[in-house]
């Protein structure tokens, strides 16, 4: 029926949507929410949003889809077990992959924009969906693949994983944003603000970021074994105020992939400006010969 909506609105090319809380089901029987922004699907290139740890369907990433309007489809989505999404036990990367499979049905081959932790999730999904990737963005990677480091702190598995059996949600977060550095001093501060009890609620995908970041290294179908297989243009994104860790792991994973740009915007960073990553996202697209 949605497939069928979109075919009657395709009349006019000029015709802009913004549909809030459209769903469509992954291969588990999963419900997915998305948003979309910009012409009809199949009337323009088409982007999908890939949100990192604790994130979902963010302000920025509107106002990205805002600038990238009448040029680009721009889908945002809740990945599973966040903001309108459902969720089906057990987790997967797999599983994942597949919510991203079941959103390409609404925009068609699309490219994809990874922010942090998501960058790992949208190039897992270049290498097994194929064709239906037209080009990744990487905005932000949040581990340096030339490192020999462990991928991910164990803690953000099964630290989160414990406080959430015992039904605290709240020291699950803390235990991630331990992980992340940032001092406890902090925490208070976080806890009594508004967004506080949306972590909480999402705080169960902590520990599935943990396992896409795993899957970097780990395992028999780790990424890190299966670069050759990106062969979609890649656009690997800092800013000059990024993190000198990010820098670091930026650099790494575009010498890693074969087909990747690396690119640096001046003055940015985490806070980059929707214009500065809607202009990257359309020279992605260029890049990508995607028209």
């Amino acid at each position: 029926m949605e497939r069928r909506l979109w075919a009657r609105r395709a009349v006019c090319p000029s015709m802009t949507t913004l549909t809030a809380d459209a769903f469509t089901t992954s291969a588990d029987g999963t419900r997915i929410a998305y948003d979309l922004t910009g012409p009809v699907p199949g009337l323009a290139p088409a982007v999908v949003v890939v949100d990192g740890v604790l994130a979902h369907r963010l302000a920025v990433t509107r106002a990205v889809a805002a600038e990238l309007d009448r040029r680009v489809t721009t889908l945002r989505y809740d990945r599973r077990g966040r903001g309108a999404s459902g969720d089906t036990p057990p987790y997967s990367v797999d599983r994942e992959v597949d919510d991203i499979a079941a959103l390409l049905e609404v925009t068609g081959p699309a490219a994809l924009v990874g922010i942090s932790t998501g960058v790992f999730l949208a190039l897992r999904a270049a290498a097994d969906l194929g064709a239906a990737v037209t080009a990744v963005l990487c905005y932000e990677p949040t581990y340096d693949v030339a490192s020999g480091e462990p991928p991910v702190d164990p803690r953000m598995i099964a630290g989160v994983e414990a406080c959430l059996e015992a039904g605290d949600p709240g020291s699950a977060v803390e235990v991630f944003l331990d992980v992340m550095g940032m001092p406890c001093g902090l925490v208070p501060r976080m806890r009594a603000s508004p967004s506080w009890a949306d972590l909480e609620a999402i705080a169960p995908t902590i520990a599935y970021d943990g396992r896409v970041l795993a899957g970097v290294a780990l395992g028999h179908r780790a990424l890190m074994c299966r670069w050759e297989q990106i062969t979609q243009s890649v656009l690997v994104v800092d800013g000059t105020a990024s993190a000198a860790a990010v820098t670091a792991a930026a650099d790494s994973l575009a010498a890693a992939l074969p087909e990747a740009l690396r690119v640096t915007l001046p003055g940015h960073g985490t806070d980059v400006p929707p214009a500065a990553l809607a202009e990257a996202v359309t020279g992605l697209l260029r890049r990508a010969g995607v028209p």
